[in-house]
């Protein structure tokens, strides 16, 4: 489909301020892409732009840069158009990771993190199912040592979560061991938001069996469980956000990306209760400087998971969406039946490593 002459001067103006993080000048424009046009239609395009809010004019020059409004409507061109990218060392390395066998979803959600983190430059974050929707099936005992052993928490949604335990004594050992027997037979099929209070309510049984001794125990195996009912997020690559243009000379930009970021709860709130079709979230406040570009994927056992890319609003977009549509696609294949309908994505493959 090809762009109207607004669209494409806009488009033109976001990926050179995505490329430069300067603001962009209507000479700028004609020069560096040859455009077939004169200056003064070029000009007046761009005071067309702005008066449609969909970019705006620094005090620092007179060159203009992309507005939030203006980046979700290139982003929803960019979709519309197929006019994706994914670089090509990136899909070497992630089938790299796809080619060993037997993973578990937690080993190939952390290493697609890793490796996108590497590629964008951005912070990466993994969201896992909402713990509301899954149950615990079983806990294992596992011995490791003479002196420790771990209970493994196993839900219907194939999720794993592990406590140890140090054993001061034979008679401790057994006291955990008795102790899980029971969770087991009073636990099973509940949801994993519910175990924490269920536990609690067991406490004056279990205590009256096994003694004060099992507490303890208890209170270990309630923050386990708390853990693992919030912790369904993995991250990568905040650091590579410090060194960014936007947040090197402002701190409380980076700050507040940051805390985002170590705040399990409201990342999955903030990103879940996004309803903009792109699947990009942006802010809204001057005073802030983020985009959070989501990616939805899941497969029968593990279904509303999320894949996002996470930094400043001048990212590149074409790499960052198509290349979560590919991690998206890929991993649904993986882990999904290969009889499934697969999204059909269209996306170019690009070499060039220093495009962010």
């Amino acid at each position: 489909m090809q762009l109207s002459r607004l669209d494409e001067i806009l488009k033109l103006i976001v990926e050179e301020f995505i490329s430069t993080a300067e603001p962009v000048g209507s000479k700028t424009l004609i020069e560096k892409y040859h455009l077939p046009f004169s200056s003064a239609t070029v000009r007046n395009d761009m005071a067309i732009l702005e008066q449609k809010g969909l970019i705006e004019k620094t005090h620092a020059s007179s060159g203009r840069v992309p507005s939030s409004k203006g980046y979700r409507y290139y982003v929803a061109k960019l979709k519309e158009n197929k006019d994706l990218k994914i670089d090509a060392d990136f899909k070497k390395e992630f089938q790299m990771v796809l080619a060993k066998k037997s993973q578990s979803i937690e080993d190939v959600m952390n290493e697609s993190c890793k490796i996108l983190s590497e590629m964008t430059n951005l912070a990466t974050v993994v969201l896992g199912p909402n713990a509301s929707q899954e149950h615990l099936v079983t806990i294992n005992i596992i011995p490791i040592s003479m002196t420790a052993l771990t209970a493994i928490f196993v839900t219907d949604r194939g999720y794993v979560e592990n406590k140890t335990f140090v054993i001061r004594s034979e008679e401790e050992s057994k006291n955990i061991t008795k102790c899980i027997e029971f969770l087991n037979k009073r636990l099973a099929g509940t949801a994993i938001s519910e175990l924490s209070e269920k536990i609690e309510s067991l406490k004056p049984i279990i205590s009256e069996v096994l003694g004060q001794s099992s507490s303890v125990i208890l209170e270990a195996l309630i923050e386990a469980f708390l853990k693992f009912a919030k912790d369904r997020i993995y991250s990568s690559g905040a650091n590579n956000l410090i060194n960014l243009p936007e947040y090197s000379g402002d701190k409380e930009k980076l700050q507040n990306v940051l805390d985002l970021l170590n705040d399990p709860s409201k990342f999955r709130q903030a990103v879940e209760a996004n309803d903009d079709d792109s699947g990009v979230l942006m802010s809204e406040d001057e005073d802030d400087d983020l985009a959070i570009v989501t990616e939805d994927f899941g497969f029968d056992e593990l279904p509303g998971m999320k894949v996002a890319v996470v930094g400043p609003q001048r990212m590149n977009y074409k790499k960052v969406i198509g290349t979560l549509q590919y991690i998206a696609q890929e991993i649904e294949k993986y882990f999904g039946d290969s009889k499934s309908d697969k999204k059909n994505i269209e996306i170019k493959e690009v070499n060039e490593k220093d495009e962010k």
